[in-house]
Formats: structure tokens, C-alpha cells, sequence
């Protein structure tokens, strides 16, 4: 039997290196299509010495489509996992034009390449930014309402439509990933270098000196504060491997979530303990505009359709990062 072969776009990035290094312990062989604009060379030599083997990595932007083509034509993978995306939040309201074009617009090409290339199998790395900012406390369900507030949760919503429309052809296999607040790391050589994300930012104020920044503490929560679902990247990585590797058909879009909330007063608690910096004065200022008090995964359908359940705690997560 032959090595499946995925192409992972993106995969150079936090989230994708860490779904190649998932891919490649199971067995699996990967191609990885990057960038490198926010991806690092370094992680997927980290790979190929944890492996050892030569791990293809093609630089180019997933919106050079003629690149896009031939690397299929070259290598004729199994299955696509699409994390590729611009994904700050506040950068998208900036470059609304840039996010959909990345995001929605290349998306659907590269769907529409694969079907020539006949890929029967796509995995797409969508967000719990399609679901907004919503003013319930109850976990958001797939089918629930999709309110999404920023040009970035917008582009990944609308691109969902065109994986959904692909996986229900015939003969073809796939699922949109709904992440919440990705967080840890498998090793320090595949770390989150970005700076969306609350725990390097929290990081990146320590390293400097400087105190951490709590906005909002009016929030109709236990303490306070947004209260959101921190799941690994580690489980993320096997969210993904285990859509790889679903027989039966998948629902369209599934959230992966632990299904467990956490404040952020506590998030950067926790970040102190760690550092031993627990003395360390918190800054607490107004809220920031969007930020919804409350937003969790319901969690019931990754679990019934794939049996997946997140592994990994907060405290281990945080621990990842040291």
C-alpha cells in the first residue's frame, strides 16, 4: 500500500506545521505549500530532522494559482488540508479587500483546481470568528446562528460555502474545522509567533517588561472578563488527522473546542504562575469594541461524527509554551 500523500497549504504556519507533524506521525507523507509571509522555514526543518526525510516545501502565495496547479500535477496528493488564510482580526477591518481575495477568492480557485486534479479530499481550517459576537451564554452550535463581525470571519464564512459545496459531490470527502482560541505548542520549534493571540501577547508584554492588558472587567461573567474556549494546537492537529482519516461522511462544518470556558483574568494568571511573575501588576482598561462576553463550543458534533475529543488542559497547553 502505497504512503498517502497530503498537501497542506499554510503549512509552514503555527497551526499547519503542527497538523504536518501530526500527518507525518501517523504515517503519512506531506507536501507543504507556503508563503512563508507568516510561516517559518525553520519549523518545517524542524520536521525534517524529527523525521527524517525530505519534506517537500513550495514558497509560493496560494493566490498564484498556476504554482497552485502544477504542484498538483507534480505530486498528485491524496487529499488538501487548507490552512493557508490572513487571519488578524483587526488588520482584516484595514484590508477588507486583501482578506477576501486570500481567503474567499483563492480558496475557491484552489477548490476548483483540485476538481480538475481530481483531489477527491479537503479539509478547510475555518473559525469561531464566523459565529461573531453573540449575546447568548450557551455554547455555539454548528447550526446556530453565524453573525460574523469582522471582513476576516466573513471571508472564512462565505469559503466554507464553497468546501461545503465540494465535499457534497459524489465521491469527494472533506469538512470545514471551526477553531476557537488556539493555544501550546509541541515543541518550542513550532511555537505561535503571531501576535493575534492572547497568550503571546501576554508573553511578548513580559518578555518587555511590561504589563499585561485586561480590556474589559464589566462583562456579565464570573470575574468579570471575556470568557472564551482555549483548545491545543495539539488537538487541533488531530481534529484534523482524524477528518483525514474518517471512512463516513462528515458533517459540512464541526467545531473544535474543548467545550470548557476560560476568563481571561485567568488565562493570564495562569501565564504568570508559569513565568513566576505573579506579582506582576494587571492593567484593566475599557472594552474593546466586538468582543463578545461569552463564546464557547458546543462540541457534541466533532465528537458523534469522529469520535474526537480534545486531550489536552489549559494548565498543559500554557505549560507547551516554556
Amino acid at each position: 500500500m502505497t504512503t498517502q500523500t497530503w498537501l497542506l497549504t499554510g503549512g509552514a504556519g503555527y497551526i499547519g506545521s503542527h497538523v504536518a507533524d501530526e500527518f507525518l506521525a501517523s504515517g503519512k507523507d506531506v507536501v507543504i505549500y507556503d508563503s512563508l509571509y507568516q510561516g517559518l522555514e525553520s519549523r518545517i526543518e524542524y520536521l525534517r530532522k524529527k523525521y527524517n526525510k525530505d519534506i517537500p516545501l513550495i514558497v509560493a502565495d496560494i493566490r498564484d494559482l498556476d504554482t497552485f496547479n502544477k504542484t498538483l500535477e507534480q505530486y498528485k496528493p491524496y487529499g488538501i488540508v487548507h490552512t493557508a488564510a490572513l487571519k488578524a482580526v483587526g488588520e482584516s477591518m484595514e484590508k477588507s479587500d486583501e482578506y477576501f481575495q486570500v481567503n474567499l477568492e483563492a480558496t475557491t480557485e484552489l477548490i476548483a483546481i483540485a476538481k480538475r486534479n481530481n483531489v477527491k479530499k479537503f479539509i478547510f481550517s475555518s473559525t469561531a470568528a464566523v459565529y461573531g459576537s453573540p449575546d447568548s451564554m450557551d455554547p455555539c452550535k454548528e447550526d446556530g446562528p453565524k453573525a460574523p463581525i469582522s471582513p476576516y470571519g466573513d471571508s472564512k464564512y462565505q469559503a466554507e460555502s464553497a468546501v461545503t459545496a465540494f465535499i457534497n459531490t459524489p465521491g469527494n470527502h472533506g469538512t470545514s474545522l471551526r477553531f476557537f482560541n488556539v493555544v501550546g505548542a509541541a515543541a518550542p520549534e513550532l511555537l505561535d509567533n503571531s501576535v493575534e493571540n492572547l497568550v503571546p501577547i501576554v508573553l511578548g508584554k513580559l518578555n518587555k517588561g511590561e504589563a499585561p492588558t485586561i480590556f474589559g472587567t464589566d462583562y456579565p461573567t464570573p470575574d468579570g472578563t471575556c470568557i472564551r474556549d482555549y483548545v491545543d494546537v495539539r488537538d487541533i492537529a488531530r481534529a484534523h488527522l482524524a477528518a483525514a482519516n474518517a471512512t463516513t461522511k462528515l458533517p459540512d462544518t464541526m467545531n473544535i473546542g474543548t467545550g470548557r470556558g476560560a476568563s481571561v483574568r485567568e488565562i493570564i494568571t495562569l501565564v504568570l504562575e508559569a513565568t513566576n511573575k505573579s506579582d506582576t501588576q494587571v492593567i484593566e482598561t475599557d472594552r474593546r469594541a466586538g468582543d463578545p462576553a461569552f463564546l464557547c463550543a458546543d462540541i457534541n458534533l466533532a465528537k458523534s461524527a469522529m469520535g474526537f475529543t480534545s486531550q489536552y488542559s489549559l494548565e498543559e497547553s500554557v505549560r507547551s509554551l516554556f
